[in-house]
């Protein structure tokens, strides 16, 4: 009823039942009143649907109009099947089908309903469709629960659950406040460093640049969302940069003397060159980012296509809109007020001058003239942290964790569990969880706990938690707790904990598949297998999908019950009837589709005994002992065949604890029990699946574009610079980013993942903006100045900037980085690449890439002198 009331609403377009088994109209016949009447249940069953119809049957033209006909006889209920004549005489008496059977309307045989806290439950679930907001979903699901509340029968209350629209209000949230903080954080700075009016405009280039990329992404299916708007912070830093160059060259202009319009005009025009490759080369270094596979790449898709549309619009504004604005400024000011505040960035001007003056110059100075020692200081350094990155000390995943509200514990029972069986299982890991809550006082800490019973060989325990800001208990911290605890329970082949959320939600650590033709063979190598990795401290929840498969009586149709005119198929067909139910009908009632089954009743099928005493009948009535009839064989059916890329295979999955331990598992399985195991069972393979293989497809995806990528990056540079070895010391900045990307997740305690990876790229970018506008002004320089000069002139003059982008960047992430809600975990890895990654990168671009560009120049001296000595001819006699 409820469902059926959101359905009504306006606004909500998906809802379902979860948790429910299939309605079934059940019809059970004792085995004696089929011999009673020499009934068989095919036949009862066929009645039933010849008795049961709803069917068109054409129409009558008639001068008044057209007059359809329809047969309308369904039954829909239990009281209206029992009326149905099943035997009736030529002398008026019949037998219905409710004097012959017990009939109830009810739902598929299962072992144990769903349960919170030990109650009854039922979930419904309400979806989001197409463009529809979750928060409006939300409040109108609230409003309809607010109404049918109070006609809801005694004892029966209802929580929301699994409520996504929470997480995105927190999402949306959470990135608003700390866009607005990065904002203003990036306002200050701007404030300090630039002359008030030129802040101001550059500022308001981003904005525009900003307000743009939102006007376009609904034409490329986008929306604002968690990781469209993180989009928009990690490329704040690229954006102020690129408007900074041209406001500063605008600036210099109008100190020379020409006017604004004037000013505007040629200031942009010199630098539209480099910062058009700039962001063209911006652009480049995303793009590998859009095409990372799987659901990872589905999730992150958002962030490099904003990424580029808002580089892209940026391009357009600070090259035709910027110098328009800083055209039509006035020099003087005409308030008070910002005279002072212009006045107080004036004196800190010239102090930051002055710092520049008295001791960058003087430090770069040192480092040119030394320039071989910091080239080797720097890769040293890039070596060592690089090292250590690659080592055990670090742990490297496929995605962040992001823990979940809900924990859950994965029960699996061995093949041919009965109902009964299971729902005595889930009694007895619900009753171990509810001791250990009582005993660690858990009840402060979560909700409830959820019951499910999905099918005879899985049961599913869920811990609710409360939400993070009102426990003191971290998911993981309860995991143990529950691992501890939970204790031997009777009939459990294994059980798994898990509490993750984010993109394709759990994954376990390591998954191997292995391999064999001989099924017994690959039997007893997976439980060597697991028995080998158990033994591992680091190894949590190992277990295989392994299932040997039920018990199985295979029948064979004898010579005797083919004399009788019996076949195969009819055998068949009389056994499946008695024990599964012969179906009679399948039909809607209201929205639910509806079986109507006819079978022998429960305490007639449950037993070896009842079909050893199964009847079967021919065709001429007589009644014979299944047993007289066909052969009976035991044997074992396989529940599953697992196969993967048409080779029979058995899963083994666990998982790492710490997380910084799956590479040191890893190469103790690859290097240790893989090979052993080999040796043991002749023939086996293996293959690594899971997050192991994600991480390999994605990885393998990312540096394969990020390569191909920095191959059109340095032809359009060698284009920009005219020269094919200039690109290169631009390029050669890029890997000492990762140094800083490294040490921040060193320091913050962050294993590296996927998301670190994609940062690391997306920093490739911050970089090559840097150095390609350095390497331009020097070329500029150059013309009249000797390298050392112009590079040291580029050097002086860049370093503002490019603190001010560093700056800019770091300032926009630090609030994402330093977030500590769970809604924030996996954007953080890639907050903290490019937010320490461009830190550390602004040290080389200011040290590194001068001193590689003095090296160039020393190497194509040492070249010059080679080729004019070579030339010059030689003296007779010499």
């Amino acid at each position: 009823q409820l469902r059926d009331q959101l359905l009504s609403t306006e606004g909500i377009t998906q809802v379902e039942l979860g948790n429910v088994p299939d309605y079934v109209t059940h019809i059970e016949i004792p085995r004696q009143k089929l011999l009673e009447y020499n009934l068989t249940l095919g036949q009862i069953a066929d009645i039933v649907a010849q008795s049961s119809i709803d069917v068109p049957a054409g129409a009558v033209e008639t001068t008044g109009g057209e007059i359809l006909l329809r047969m309308q006889d369904r039954k829909q209920w239990a009281d209206e099947f029992s009326q149905i004549e099943i035997i009736s005489s030529a002398e008026g008496g019949t037998v219905t089908l409710g004097e012959l059977a017990q009939i109830r309307d009810g739902f598929e045989e299962i072992g144990l309903p769903s349960q919170f806290n030990r109650n009854t439950s039922i979930e419904i679930q309400v979806y989001r469709i197409g463009n529809q907001s979750p928060l409006d979903i939300e409040e109108k699901v609230l409003g309809v629960i607010e109404e049918a509340k109070a006609g809801f029968p005694p004892g029966v209350d209802y929580r929301i659950d699994g409520n996504t629209a929470q997480d995105y209000r927190e999402r949306l949230g959470l990135l608003t406040e700390n866009g607005l903080l990065a904002i203003v954080i990036v306002l200050v700075i701007l404030a300090l460093f630039l002359e008030y009016r030129l802040a101001f405009w550059v500022m308001m280039g981003m904005t525009i640049s900003f307000v743009g990329a939102i006007l376009f992404l609904p034409l490329i299916g986008l929306s604002i969302n968690m990781i469209s708007m993180f989009g928009f912070l990690v490329v704040l830093g690229i954006v102020v940069d690129d408007a900074i160059v041209v406001g500063e060259n605008v600036y210099e202009y109008r100190q020379r003397g020409m006017s604004n319009i004037e000013a505007a005009i040629a200031g942009a025009k010199d630098v539209s060159k480099p910062v058009t490759f700039s962001i063209i080369t911006n652009v480049i270094a995303f793009v590998p980012l859009l095409f990372i596979p799987g659901v990872t790449g589905k999730y992150w898709w958002p962030l490099p296509a904003v990424v580029i549309v808002v580089l892209l619009v940026s391009l357009f504004e600070a090259l035709f809109i910027l110098p328009a604005h800083l055209g039509h400024s006035p020099k003087k000011n005409p308030f008070q007020m910002t005279k002072k505040l212009e006045g107080w960035q004036q004196a800190f001007s010239k102090k930051f001058q002055h710092f520049i003056d008295a001791y960058y110059r003087q430090f770069l100075d040192s480092c040119l003239r030394n320039r071989y020692i910091s080239l080797s200081t720097a890769i040293a350094l890039l070596l060592v942290i690089g090292g250590y990155g690659y080592s055990d000390h670090m742990g490297m995943v496929l995605m962040p964790e992001q823990p979940a509200d809900e924990i859950e514990a994965g029960v699996g029972l061995p093949v041919g569990t009965t109902n009964e069986q299971a729902a005595l299982v889930a009694e007895d890991v619900t009753n171990a969880t509810y001791r250990m809550f009582e005993e660690y006082n858990l009840f402060e800490e979560a909700e409830g706990i959820k019951t499910n019973v999905r099918g005879q060989s899985f049961i599913d325990v869920e811990i609710v938690m409360k939400p993070p800001a009102e426990r003191s208990m971290s998911t993981q911290e309860v995991i143990e707790l529950w691992r501890d605890n939970i204790g031997d329970i009777p009939g459990v082949d294994q059980i798994n904990f898990e509490a993750e959320a984010g993109p394709g939600g759990y994954l376990p650590d390591i998954s191997v598949d292995l391999s064999h033709s001989d099924i017994d063979v690959l039997e007893a190598a997976s439980q060597a297998f697991v028995e080998r990795v158990e033994s591992f401290d680091a190894t949590r929840d190992v277990g295989d999908n392994y299932n040997r498969g039920k018990k199985q009586y295979d029948f064979k149709l004898l010579p005797e019950g083919r004399k009788l005119g019996l076949t195969s198929a009819e055998v068949g067909e009389q056994v499946r009837n008695a024990f599964f139910g012969a179906l009679a009908k399948r039909q809607l009632r209201g929205t639910n589709e509806v079986e109507v089954r006819v079978k022998l009743p429960l305490e007639e099928r449950r037993d070896i005994y009842n079909l050893e005493e199964l009847v079967i009948q021919t065709d001429d009535g007589t009644e014979v002992p299944l047993m007289d009839v066909v052969e009976l064989k035991k044997g074992e059916a396989f529940t599953s065949i697992n196969r993967r890329d048409g080779r029979r295979v058995v899963s083994v999955s666990m998982d790492a604890e710490p997380s910084n331990a799956v590479g040191r598992v890893l190469e103790s399985i690859q290097a240790e029990v893989l090979p052993e195991l080999r040796q043991e069972f002749p023939g086996i393979t293996w293959s690594f699946e899971g997050s192991q293989a994600e991480m390999r497809e994605s990885t393998q995806a990312l540096w394969g574009g990020f390569a191909l990528a920095l191959m059109i990056i340095y032809a359009l540079l060698a284009i920009a610079f005219n020269s094919y070895a200039q690109p290169l010391i631009v390029m050669g900045a890029i890997p000492f980013g990762i140094v800083g990307a490294v040490i921040g997740h060193i320091l913050l305690g962050y294993d590296l993942s996927l998301v670190s990876l994609m940062g690391v790229i997306a920093l490739s970018g911050v970089v090559l903006n840097d150095s390609l506008i350095m390497i331009d002004f020097a070329n500029k320089k150059r013309k009249d100045h000797s390298a050392f000069d112009a590079i040291h002139e580029a050097g002086l003059r860049r370093f503002r900037p490019i603190l001010l982008t560093t700056l800019t960047t770091f300032g926009g992430l630090t609030p994402i980085i330093l977030e500590t809600s769970i809604q924030a975990t996996q954007l953080i890895p890639m907050a903290i690449s490019l937010g320490f990654g461009i830190v550390f990168a602004t040290a080389i671009i200011l040290v590194l890439v001068p001193c590689l560009y003095m090296i160039l120049e020393d190497v194509i001296l040492v070249f010059k002198k080679e080729i004019l000595v070579s030339s010059e001819p030689q003296v007779a006699g010499e």
